[in-house]
């Protein structure tokens, strides 16, 4: 049975060191998922930044139309200064649109690299666990092909006795008649 059992909690204490070296990498995929996160919202950020640029610029154009229309005695929701207006707020809303679309995908492709790492980090430690696993199952192989202790009827044709008496023929020990102090002798060899 120690043949079967020292492999196996060797290899045993050798998995569980393997697992949290597992777990550390894991945690560093996850901290690297945190960090696409929170990369992928500053882009974002950045988009939305743009977005609202284009709204102001959009609202300034419009109101300077407006008073160049009003200026010149010229009705600014009507003729061409009411399709320069059109036009300002369709290039406007076009521009806002694709800053908004930039926004999505930088968030989108954030996110999945994001899962990625964290599928990464679940698939080391499951790997870790599994490593474990078969590591001592395989030191539990070996050391049954190892071999254990012969059998009471051996291999050999010999038989070991029931129990164990050295000393059962002997006439000159009993310990039921020596003395404490010779009792402890005869344990010392004298």
């Amino acid at each position: 049975m120690a043949q079967v059992a020292v492999p196996v909690g060797i290899a045993a204490i050798s998995g569980a060191a393997g697992i949290q070296g597992a777990k550390a990498e894991a945690r560093g995929l996850g901290a690297q998922a945190t960090q696409t996160r929170m990369q992928a919202r500053s882009e974002a950020l950045k988009y939305k930044q743009q977005g609202v640029a284009v709204l102001d610029n959009m609202l300034r154009t419009m109101a300077t139309q407006r008073a160049a229309a009003g200026a010149g005695n010229i009705d600014a929701y009507s003729g061409s200064a009411a399709f320069m207006r059109v036009m300002t707020q369709k290039a406007g809303a076009g521009e806002y649109y694709t800053t908004r679309e930039g926004q999505t995908i930088v968030t989108r492709q954030g996110e999945l690299q994001a899962m990625e790492y964290e599928r990464q980090a679940s698939a080391v430690v499951k790997a870790a666990r599994n490593q474990a696993i078969v590591g001592m199952l395989q030191a539990g192989a070996t050391g049954a092909m190892m071999g254990g202790a012969p059998s009471p009827t051996g291999g050999l044709g010999l038989s070991a006795p029931a129990t164990y008496q050295p000393l059962a023929m002997s006439t000159t020990y009993n310990p039921l008649q020596q003395t404490s102090s010779q009792q402890f002798m005869s344990l010392l060899g004298d």
